[in-house]
């Protein structure tokens, strides 16, 4: 973890400024990006982090302005079983959101993300499963450091939460209300902007 947060610190110091650089680029962007993610489902009989596992996004928009991208993303989380570990069932929690990106800077490449999308939670053991779904934010940060006229490495965070009084379902019937679920990425993307 340590690493990972000096290797954030260091690009942002090293990468150049995207003064006018934003403007020359098409209308249209698209990307991805991989890491880690930690998962939590919480309700009146649970509060359960889910641990670390491997998480990732895919994402396509259009430029609203020089400053606003818009578009949709996927964003999931997912933890296969492993008999040696106790851990008999395979889970998965995803996110279809719509994004908004805002530069701020001219001068300095980060940006803020802030969107609105269905979180969804499964857990499957081979013979029972528990899944939920609920609408929330997202919300989010990262750094376009520029490789070539058109791409960028992007290392980037990402909070997906929604708290709407999601339902768990026992096998497909309603189980309990009031759950939440939360996701929180950390990561490096490629994008095209």
């Amino acid at each position: 973890m340590r690493s990972t947060i000096l290797f954030f610190v260091a690009a942002a110091l090293a990468a150049p400024p995207l003064a006018g650089q934003r403007a020359a680029r098409p209308g249209m962007w698209l990307g991805g990006g991989l890491g880690l993610g930690w998962a939590r489902v919480n309700c009146r009989f649970c509060d359960a982090n889910r641990g670390r596992s491997l998480s990732g996004y895919a994402q396509v928009g259009s430029r609203i302005s020089d400053h606003v991208l818009l578009g949709g993303e996927i964003a999931g989380w997912l933890r296969n079983a492993d008999p040696s570990q106790d851990r008999n069932a395979d889970e998965l929690m995803a996110a279809f959101s719509v994004v908004t990106y805002w530069y701020p800077s001219a001068r300095k490449p980060y940006y803020l993300k802030a969107g609105l999308g269905m979180v969804t939670y499964r857990i499957d053991d081979g013979t029972d499963r528990l899944t939920s779904s609920a609408l929330g934010p997202q919300i989010g940060a990262g750094w376009d450091l520029p490789v070539g006229a058109h791409f960028s490495f992007i290392p980037y965070v990402n909070l997906m939460f929604a708290s709407t009084g999601a339902q768990l379902k026992f096998n497909g019937a309603p189980f309990l209300d009031g759950a939440s679920l939360e996701l929180f990425q950390i990561g490096l993307g490629l994008a095209r902007r």
